[in-house]
């Protein structure tokens, strides 16, 4: 069974992202449109795949995201603010969205590679600038409760990679359908 999306953020990012794209796999990233994800656009952030370094760059952070990591994360590799030691499971997690064509549903501690760790949401969804291929991505992370590294454990984060043609049921579920 589909996991449901519990945010009313993610869910208007997802809806978004299905209302977009269209009759194609995955939309653009030049199909965002910011004035239709106003209350989503502090917690989003898109990346570009960039093959020659093997992982993320990200295009676009919002205000809660570079307030999470401290800096702007614009302009800068998903390698340049990840911790060594997170840095391969997370890049590792985002290259299985594009080999997929899938978006990553998860819940449970997020932001987990830095000192920052609460409970909540996170959707990652494919991009593709030729409407085929995936090559970047556009997520969106809600945080709501801090928690304390030593009552938690890591492992409790649910991950569930969904692919894009089953995208608009989690939708309906979300709907009550």
């Amino acid at each position: 069974m589909l996991p449901a999306i519990k945010s009313q953020r993610l869910r208007t990012l997802l809806a978004h992202y299905l209302a977009v794209r269209g009759d194609r796999r995955m939309p653009a990233r030049r199909d965002i449109d910011a004035l239709q994800l106003g209350p989503v656009l502090p917690i989003i952030w898109i990346s570009d795949y960039e093959p020659a370094a093997g992982t993320f760059r990200y295009r676009l952070a919002g205000e809660e995201v570079n307030e999470i990591w401290g800096m702007s994360v614009a302009g800068s590799l998903l390698s340049d603010f990840v911790a060594p030691e997170s840095f391969e499971v997370t890049n590792e997690a985002f290259l299985k969205i594009l080999r997929d064509e899938a978006a990553l549903l998860a819940s449970g501690p997020v932001y987990r590679c830095i000192d920052r760790i609460a409970l909540g949401e996170r959707l990652a969804l494919p991009l593709s600038s030729d409407g085929v291929t995936a090559d970047g991505l556009i997520g969106a992370t809600v945080r709501d409760t801090l928690v304390d590294l030593d009552k938690t454990s890591m492992n409790q984060q649910v991950v569930t990679y969904i692919p894009v043609d089953e995208l608009d049921q989690v939708v309906r579920r979300v709907a009550g359908d």
